[in-house]
């Protein structure tokens, strides 16, 4: 049932309770006049009993016959009653109560029958733009329905234990970012930056997991061994048509992983493997267009499967290099070219978005340090499924099934962490002077990732609840056609 059939059922169920209402003010009138009428006949025949044996006592003292009622007339009767009678004689004419009550006409179909609604409310003046509820139904029977629709549809209320959890999410994983996470490193503008501990760590260790360049002076153990000659391996396997450095078109050796799609973590999957068939590169070029070139040397392929290998093959080939591969989400900011307001050198203008992410990739700003950005949400959300864990089992719940209220509760609570953590993440980035290698991409990403997450329980809410709606529309139908 769409929203315009519900809004003319709601119409005519008003009307039909405002009919039903003045059918049964008639009904109850009549039962009063027929309480009065038999009342009233009641008194009657009381009277004319005690008449009788009047007549009949004056009769039997006389001691004379009395005369038969054949050939006497109506006239004759009224003239000869005691006055006693002609005085309690009633000459009342009921009223109708039907007399103000005009039903709409039924119409031979339900248009009809909505525009006789229509004129209806129209002629009486029925309120139709508030809560049909409350005009159907009494008021306590009102207040229960709202009460259980809270109960199972609503949010669960939230105490003070949620806002605690809530504030502690936020506050560990905020200095977290500000401490662990800061930026990749380097100087900005002139000024040397403080750089993240863990993504440091993480590159140096790359050093012995790349692939190998002749004859290094690296300490390996028997592991890091391995995986460097697995990397040299894959280097010199996997070779990819999207791999390519133009620099006059800004496939340059610093971002041309970042403008090449194909080396996206994720959307590589879908532009490396349809460069790989079709022998091309899909790129973005420094003017911040899009860009499809055929790459000599590739002929292409048909084997989706073997396209598919060697994107990963070859993005682990590159992961560990000293430019590392670029973040996820970050390549599409290419494609804008609007101001992004930051400025990459002392006294110089804002530069375009897309100029800002070749700067963030080309310093250092690659998967590496993505995952260390994931620490600062992933830690605010392990805070809050402990804490949604621990209360489940104080509760001692039988039923394993979260309820649809408290799943609300619980992403509203995460979807306002994550708010409130790129919050903070953006008042980071004023105390590292705007420095735009500060931003926390995997904090955004995760915010977008909650907040879609709470519009599908939002959906699946009311999906349930229109459900609910169908069934319960379906009984009514079903037992008014067994009653009828």
């Amino acid at each position: 049932m769409n929203k315009s059939t519900k809004t003319e059922a709601e119409w005519a169920a008003v009307a039909q309770r405002l009919q039903l209402d003045a059918l049964s003010g008639a009904l109850r009138t009549l039962e009063s006049q027929v309480d009065v009428l038999e009342s009233e006949s009641a008194r009657q025949c009381d009277q004319l009993s005690r008449l009788e044996a009047m007549i009949e006592q004056i009769h039997a003292d006389a001691d004379s016959e009395r005369p038969r009622a054949e050939g006497r007339t109506s006239a004759d009767v009224a003239a000869h009653d005691p006055p006693s009678v002609q005085e309690t004689r009633v000459d009342r004419q009921p009223t109708d109560p039907s007399g103000d009550l005009v039903l709409p006409d039924v119409g031979g179909n339900w248009e009809s029958y909505l525009r006789n609604v229509e004129r209806y409310i129209a002629d009486h003046g029925i309120e139709v733009t508030g809560d049909p509820l409350s005009q159907l139904v009494p008021p306590h029977l009102a207040a229960e329905i709202r009460r259980r629709f809270a109960a199972e549809f609503r949010p669960a209320p939230w105490d003070r234990w949620d806002l605690r959890m809530v504030a502690l999410a936020v506050l560990v994983g905020a200095m977290t970012d500000y401490l662990l996470v800061a930026t990749p490193g380097g100087s900005f503008k002139g000024q040397p930056q403080r750089g993240s501990p863990l993504t440091a760590w993480m590159k140096e260790q790359s050093k012995k997991l790349a692939p190998m360049k002749g004859s290094d002076d690296l300490e390996r153990n028997a592991f890091q061994q391995w995986i460097a000659e697995l990397t040299t391996a894959a280097e010199k396997w996997a070779k990819v048509p999207y791999d390519v450095i133009i620099p006059k078109v800004g496939l340059t050796p610093n971002v041309h992983r970042l403008a090449a799609l194909g080396h996206d973590p994720l959307f590589g999957l879908v532009f490396g493997v349809g460069d790989i068939l079709s022998g091309t590169c899909r790129f973005i070029d420094k003017s911040g267009a899009w860009r499809v070139i055929k790459v000599p040397g590739h002929g292409g392929t048909s084997n989706v499967l073997e396209a598919m290998v060697k994107v990963v093959i070859h993005g682990f080939s590159d992961v560990f290099t000293p430019q590392g591969l670029p973040p996820p989400f970050l390549a599409p900011f290419q494609l804008v070219s609007s101001k992004s307001g930051f400025t990459l050198r002392e006294g110089g203008d804002p530069v375009p978005v897309k100029d800002v992410a070749r700067y963030m990739y080309g310093n250092g700003y690659d998967l590496r340090h993505f995952m260390t950005m994931k620490i600062s949400p992933a830690i605010a959300e392990l805070i809050l499924w402990a804490y949604h864990g621990i209360r489940a089992c104080a509760t001692d719940s039988e039923s394993s099934e979260v309820e649809t209220s408290e799943r609300l509760k619980r992403e509203q609570m995460q979807a306002l962490t994550h708010g409130a953590l790129a919050s903070a993440n953006i008042l980071k980035t004023a105390l590292y002077g705007w420095n735009p290698m500060a931003i926390n991409l995997a904090q955004f990403v995760t915010l977008a990732k909650r907040m879609l997450s709470l519009m599908k329980l939002a959906a699946e809410r009311d999906g349930l609840l229109h459900q609910r709606l169908e069934d319960g529309w379906k009984a009514l139908l079903a037992e008014r056609l067994i009653v009828g």
